[in-house]
């Protein structure tokens, strides 16, 4: 197989020039000899040494997705609607624009950060980190990383994040469940912020919004109802508030679709007619839900566009492109962002040696927080 060096010694040019062409970089050849060397690369039936690549210091192509949630379930995250929806995603979006997937489940962080630097990635996305776990990443590896719905407090500094409107998602909705008559809402989570609120988590922020919601309508907000992670123990958790009669709520608020679509099917296991005799929405939009009957209410959020972004918000950080403005609440969408960077250029050819380093100024934030909107289905009944 033809070697970098033997395109150049038959093209008469430097194996650096050779590099530029295989990767495209047409700005720095002249037209007559990137025309040559393609030839003379097409002719030699050239195939990039993807195993030399990722050997080297820098263009290995690979992106590491790391779905960082904290299951006990023996199936894998990725059977859950959502993450497949976001995996599915930026593997399109990667592949379109000439990189490969590293697909890694794993919430403990130091793990991670050891595989990324064996295979030694260019970037990584983290879905479902916590903060905590997002900066260690950050702390042990010097490449770009972008992170999927992790909660950043006001005073956390340098990090880029691809989130929902989750406070006024959950406003929202229990605004239509008040509207509908609805007094006694029950709030219900799969997370370990239930007895947690003052943590930052994706749910702590819809419980904010369900309970300013409620105030404002002079109404107590119920308590936050954890749900397990195991499916045997949320199955004795419902049996449990089914016999305490949901707390006398008349209305369910879960915060996953695939939770509620769970709840439905208990109640009506045991009779409970979902709406007549309980209403239940749920939160994220899967598809499964508008198939099954009845089909759920439930704020639906584009998890798709969520991988999507996130590729391009890294893309943008390994091709070292600059923030729109700095140090000022963006004006497009619900973005936020902070500070300026600085990033070097960063050259991969094929083992070469190249020193470019990737850098980041300490006082750069990107909250993009994406919008969600309310589905109603046949799950809420209208009380008089």
């Amino acid at each position: 197989m033809a070697r970098i060096k033997d395109i150049a010694k038959l093209a008469k040019v430097s194996p650096s020039t050779v590099s530029n062409v295989i990767h495209k970089r047409a700005n720095k050849v002249s037209p007559e000899i990137y025309a040559r060397v393609e030839k003379i690369l097409e002719e030699e039936n050239y195939v990039t040494h993807m195993g030399a690549r990722m050997l080297s210091k820098k263009g290995s192509k690979l992106i590491a997705l790391i779905l960082a949630y904290k299951r006990i379930e023996k199936e894998s995250i990725v059977e859950d609607p959502f993450v497949s929806s976001v995996v599915g995603a930026v593997q399109l979006a990667l592949q379109n624009a000439g990189y490969f997937l590293l697909l890694y489940s794993n919430p403990d962080m130091d793990e991670c950060a050891r595989i990324s630097k064996e295979w030694n990635v260019e970037g990584i996305i983290l879905l479902g980190a916590k903060r905590e776990g997002y900066y260690k990443i950050r702390e042990f590896l010097s490449v770009p990383v972008v992170s999927i719905d992790t909660p950043f407090s006001k005073d956390d500094r340098s990090y880029v994040n691809v989130g929902l409107e989750d406070f006024n998602a959950a406003k929202e909705m229990t605004r239509y469940l008040l509207s509908m008559g609805h007094q006694k809402i029950a709030f219900f989570s799969l997370t370990e912020g239930g007895d947690l609120l003052e943590r930052r988590y994706i749910d702590s922020e819809r419980y904010a919004g369900y309970k300013e919601a409620m105030e404002e309508a002079k109404l107590s907000a119920g308590l936050w109802h954890n749900l397990s992670f195991t499916e045997v123990e949320r199955k004795k958790q419902y049996l449990s508030f089914y016999e305490e009669k949901f707390f006398q709520a008349t209305a369910l608020f879960v915060t996953a679709d695939i939770m509620a679509l769970e709840l439905i099917r208990f109640c009506e296991d045991r009779g409970i007619k979902i709406p007549e005799d309980l209403s239940i929405v749920g939160f994220d939009g899967i598809k499964i839900g508008k198939v099954l009957h009845p089909m759920l209410t439930t704020m639906e959020q584009d998890s798709a566009e969520k991988g999507r972004r996130a590729v391009k918000e890294l893309l943008s950080l390994i091709r070292g492109e600059e923030f729109l403005s700095p140090c000022e609440e963006r004006k497009k969408g619900s973005e936020q962002g902070c500070g300026n960077r600085k990033y070097n250029d960063r050259e991969d050819n094929d083992g070469e040696d190249n020193d470019g380093e990737y850098s980041v100024r300490e006082h750069i934030c990107k909250n993009i927080r994406l919008p969600a909107k309310l589905f109603i289905g046949e799950t809420v009944s209208k009380l008089e």
